[in-house]
């Protein structure tokens, strides 16, 4: 059974992909969520346009391993659709540097992917660090009073 949104909508094929995903993330040891990449619509001009601050070519879903945080993005695709040039460029570079690298063009290819690396057995997850100094802790600037 599909899962419906707050406007009581279906979910697109990507959408529910997408849920599934994160859901099966979560039980595997991973901390993940939906990368909103799609953009802002101007009213003025009846038109998307990049988000101002956002990369080009990131991919749907974002996170990284609990145990040891290695990165992880997975580039949801359904139906016809393929990945762009910068998605794939995305993916390659994160690949190169250690990280988890998906395109998934079904929930069940994700997950025989996921299953085919050996991600699927969880892996203990480190005891939580106790509170302590933040490491980017800086100490503020000392202030003066100016006199009158």
């Amino acid at each position: 059974m599909k899962h419906v949104t707050k406007a009581t909508r279906p979910l697109t094929e990507a959408e529910q992909m997408t849920a599934d995903i994160l859901t099966y993330l979560d039980t595997h040891g991973f901390s993940a969520w939906a990368q909103p990449n799609r953009g802002e619509y101007d009213p003025k001009t009846n038109k998307w346009r990049p988000h101002p601050n956002s990369r080009r070519g990131v991919a749907d879903i974002l996170g990284f391993r609990l145990s040891d945080a290695k990165f992880l993005a997975v580039e949801v695709k359904a139906g016809t659709d393929r990945p762009r040039p910068e998605q794939t460029q995305f993916l390659n570079e994160l690949q190169a540097a250690g990280g988890l690298a998906f395109i998934a063009y079904s929930f069940a290819g994700f997950v025989q992917s996921f299953q085919r690396r050996g991600l699927h057995t969880l892996t203990t997850v480190a005891a939580p660090v106790p509170p302590g100094p933040l490491t980017t802790y800086d100490e503020p600037a000392p202030y003066t009073t100016r006199s009158s």
